[in-house]
Order: structure tokens, then C-alpha cells, then sequence
């Protein structure tokens, strides 16, 4: 056994969900029925990177009817449903969210026009960017939201389970294993017409819970800072590489007003950021009291804030991993990394560290976070290595991943009605928290039953 290997304690993959109150110690719903199998699931939207949908655990979890991908033509393309069967999809489109919003408006009715009358948005096939390759932060991000136990099993050519493969079971679930996800994917770098046509899709799709584990990179937004005028000219316009297009400025400006309007409709759910950002990261930095827009922050399993973690105007925040800190400000080393006759010369000691990760859905097999051994996407016989169906995940990716899931969860026992508008899902989020006390910093945690029982404490 390896010396690290032997200075990091073992931890439950699911300690984030016991932490919440929504497992019992023994894996068992703490205080909730689920569903009947004839109710609507609750659905969450994701604005994100694609998913490996037939990932054992994800594939019952995932609407793949109503998955869409931006990445790959600007109104969108359906990766697993023929064009023909689009114009039937069951879509809100009498909503006023664009009122006032002249470009969003044209958006909306081209997007309506798209799906109503399957109308695609090409000349040809296109072929929609939902590879693996791109697959790992969505798959880690769905897997926490409502992942299910699942069994890996092997079947022959005729599609008959082989009777020489033993099942494995993957007994491993997300926060709401009875809800529906509908991963809207766009490009890594999207620009505000993308962005605004995934938040209508999610409005349109009716969705109960929207979520948004990113950043925009909105230039006047991404870092508010650069909105101070110097010489009458904004900072974001003096550093700019080329000078910035006006009609993508009236882009990004409609954008953050339409977020704000659908969050009236529906919670939307931001992570904060993960560099201790003094506002949280765009969108998440819209949240307020007059909006549904919830800023999620990150505590690691002792119950201190992360080391990487947005703290001010965070709405709540959930369980994730930790980050060291070793500044003016803050010591905070990993003890397992080291023995103590390692540590630096007059470092004090620091008892806020966790080495707790949050465990999660991968991509089988060479890509993804946790890579397997094969050198090609399927293995020639078999399955993927075990390992590679999992890996560790963390940021306040991850806590808002956990955030979705509760309300989804919310709305999948009942707690929360099915129209239930952004603000009154927020009350509730924050009826459904404790406050735990970081130093001169206080925190909303994220609680079912309101005992959170930190493991690494």
C-alpha cells in the first residue's frame, strides 16, 4: 500500500447526501416517500456540457426525447430524436418572459417555429457535438442530480443478456432518483444568443428547476469591476483585446434581464464560483431577494466554507470538496498530503481541511474525468474498467448540481407544488437550511431535516 494511499482516511460516496438529511446513515429516504410511478417527474433543466447517456445509473434519469444541443447549429439539434417527432413535443409556449426583450422575442418565436413544426435549422444532416469527449462536467453534474442504482451487465450480438457475465450492480443514486433531466448543451465559450436560446428551451420545456453550474462570460458581468469608468471609457473597453460589438453588448444586456424574468417563473440555480470571488460568478451574481435566482456556495465535510469558495452574496450552499489556502489571510494545508515533519517550517496548524471529494457519474471508459485503460472508446470484449464509471468532482459545480437536485426533489415528494414561481422556491430552499458559522463568515446550509451531520467533523 502506498504511503498515500495509506494517509487518506476511506469515506462513504454518498456522505453528501447523509450530510443533507436526505439518506439516513443507512442509505434509506430520511422522512420522504417517493412518487408515484403515474405522477409527472419532477424535470430539471441543465445548461451544460452534453451527458453520457447510457451510462448505467444516468440512463433511466435522462429525457433524451427532449435533450438538446446548441453546440452543434445555432437553433439547435435533437441528438436522439428524429426531426419528424420534434413538432409533437409538449411545449409553454404562451409564456411572457421576452416581453420587452425585442431580440429575445425573435429568438423565441424562431424557437417556437423550429420545434412546432420540426423545421430544422440546417440544410443536410448535422451531426450534434454530444461525444464523450465533451461529455465529463454534464455527466458529473447529472449524476448528482438524480442519478439511479443501476447494474452493468453484458449482452451478446442477438441482445440476449450473456449468461457467462456476472451483473454488476452500481449501487450509487443522485439527490432525486425519481426526476427527469434534460441536458441543453452548448459550446465551451458560447455567445448570448446561444445562451438566451437555452434559457427559452428551458422555459419552454416547462421546466421545474433550472441549472446553471457555469459561468457566462459576459465581458461586463463575468468580473463587475471592469464596469468602472476611467476616463469616461469602461475598464472592460480599455482592456479588450479588440474592441467590443455593440450589438453583442445588447445581446449580453437582454441575457441578464431574461435570466432574472424566468427566475421569476422558475427557481434558477448558479454555482458562485470557485475562486473566492467577492460577488460569485455571472449569473450567479444576478441573485437577490427580489429574484429566484439562487448563488450556490460550497462546504466541505468538517462544515467550513471551501477554501475555493464565493462567500458573499451566496444564497445557500451545499457539500462539495476543499481546496488548500496558504495566504495572509488563511493557512489551510492538507495534513494527509504530508507527515508532519514535512510541513513547512512555522506553519501552524489548521484543523479546517478536508480530503473528502464528492463522488460522481463518469464517462465509461478513456474519457471523462476517471479514464480507464483501453486506448479506444469500447473495449473489444467486456465492459469499461469499473473505476472509469465514477470519479471524484467537487466546486460549487458540484454544490448546485446538490442545490437542483433538492428542489427537484422538493417538487418530486410533494413539498414543492408544481407551479411553484422562483421566489417561493427560494423561501422554501432557505426554510430547508441551517446556519453554520465559518469564522466571521455565516452560511446558509443546505438541510432536509435540519441536522446536518458533517463525517469528516
Amino acid at each position: 500500500m502506498s504511503e498515500k494511499k495509506r494517509r487518506y482516511p476511506d469515506y462513504d460516496a454518498l456522505w453528501h447526501l447523509v450530510t443533507m438529511g436526505v439518506l439516513t446513515p443507512d442509505h434509506t429516504p430520511n422522512g420522504w416517500q417517493p412518487p408515484a410511478a403515474t405522477d409527472r417527474k419532477a424535470r430539471v433543466a441543465m445548461i451544460d456540457t452534453s451527458v453520457a447517456v447510457t451510462h448505467p445509473n444516468l440512463a433511466p434519469a435522462i429525457n433524451s426525447t427532449l435533450a438538446l444541443d446548441l453546440f452543434s447549429t445555432r437553433l439547435g439539434a435533437f441528438p436522439y430524436l428524429d426531426d419528424d417527432k420534434i413538432g409533437a413535443l409538449d411545449l409553454n409556449t404562451k409564456t411572457k418572459v421576452t416581453t420587452g426583450l425585442p431580440r429575445s422575442s425573435d429568438l423565441l418565436a424562431e424557437l417556437i417555429d423550429r420545434l412546432t413544426h420540426g423545421s430544422p435549422d440546417r440544410e443536410g444532416s448535422i451531426r450534434p457535438k454530444t461525444s464523450p469527449e465533451f461529455s465529463n462536467h454534464g455527466t458529473a453534474i447529472a449524476g448528482l442530480i438524480g442519478s439511479r442504482p443501476g447494474i452493468l451487465s453484458e449482452t451478446l450480438e442477438t441482445g440476449e443478456p450473456d449468461p457467462n457475465f456476472k451483473d454488476i450492480p452500481l449501487p450509487y443514486c443522485g439527490v432525486d432518483p425519481t426526476c427527469e433531466i434534460v441536458p441543453i448543451s452548448t459550446n465551451f465559450n458560447p455567445d448570448p444568443e446561444h445562451l438566451i436560446l437555452a434559457l427559452l428551451y428551458a422555459e419552454l420545456i416547462d421546466a421545474d428547476v433550472i441549472l446553471i453550474p457555469r459561468v457566462f462570460s459576459d465581458p461586463s458581468r463575468t468580473v463587475p469591476e471592469l464596469n468602472q469608468i476611467i476616463d469616461g471609457v469602461p475598464l472592460r473597453d480599455l482592456v479588450a483585446p479588440t474592441p467590443h460589438d455593440p450589438s453583442d453588448m445588447e445581446a449580453w444586456e437582454e441575457l441578464a434581464t431574461l435570466v432574472i424574468n424566468i427566475s421569476m417563473q422558475r427557481p434558477i440555480v448558479c454555482a458562485a464560483g470557485n475562486s473566492q470571488e467577492d460577488h460569485g460568478i455571472y449569473p450567479a451574481n444576478l441573485a437577490s431577494e427580489h429574484n429566484g435566482i439562487i448563488a450556490v456556495g460550497a462546504v466541505n465535510a468538517k462544515g467550513f466554507n471551501s477554501g475555493y469558495s464565493a462567500t458573499r452574496n451566496v444564497t445557500i450552499s451545499a457539500p462539495s470538496d476543499d481546496a488548500q489556502i496558504y495566504d495572509r489571510k488563511e493557512v489551510r494545508l492538507d495534513p494527509n498530503a504530508r507527515s508532519t515533519s514535512e510541513m513547512p517550517e512555522g506553519v501552524p496548524p489548521n484543523d479546517k481541511f478536508s480530503s473528502f471529494d464528492i463522488i460522481s457519474t463518469d464517462v465509461p471508459g478513456i474519457f471523462g474525468y476517471s479514464a480507464g485503460p483501453f486506448t479506444r472508446d469500447d473495449p473489444d470484449l467486456g465492459i469499461h474498467e469499473f473505476g472509469s464509471y465514477f470519479c471524484s468532482f467537487g466546486g460549487t459545480s458540484a454544490s448546485s448540481a446538490l442545490v437542483a437536485g433538492f428542489l427537484s426533489l422538493a417538487h418530486s415528494t410533494g413539498a414543492l407544488a408544481k407551479d411553484t414561481d422562483g421566489l417561493a422556491a427560494k423561501d422554501w430552499l432557505l426554510s430547508r437550511s441551517v446556519k453554520i458559522k465559518d469564522g466571521a463568515e455565516q452560511t446558509h446550509f443546505l438541510s432536509w431535516d435540519g441536522k446536518p451531520k458533517f463525517p469528516d467533523a
